[in-house]
């Protein structure tokens, strides 16, 4: 006695279908790994492409550069003239570095 009953479909039939389910099913797998690996290359390729172009189109002029370093220096040297004239204005008023109050003689 048989005891896993009738069967519908051969081994054959069946072995065939499966063979051709798992082939599906790899091909399936690899149009999704292309796929997914050919768009996460666009997208990087895309951000640095992005972030290269940007940096470029706001890149300044060479007479633009130059002018801020004129500023620049223009800058620092009126600090320094200020803290000149300022040391010179405290050695002539004889006042302290710390509380700017004028010495008086005792």
């Amino acid at each position: 006695m048989d005891s896993s009953g009738p069967s519908l479909i051969e081994n054959s039939v069946k072995d065939y279908l499966y063979d051709t389910l798992q082939k599906c099913h790899s091909n399936r797998v690899n149009v999704y790994y292309y796929t997914l690996n050919i768009g996460v290359f666009l997208f990087i390729v895309f951000v640095f492409g992005f972030a290269l172009y940007y940096s470029g189109k706001n890149k300044k002029s060479e007479y633009e550069e130059r002018q801020k370093l004129i500023r620049d220096q223009e800058y620092v040297l009126s600090k320094i003239r200020y803290y000149q004239e300022d040391k010179k204005a405290r050695r002539e008023g004889q006042t302290s570095d710390i509380t700017n109050l004028p010495f008086t003689s005792s």
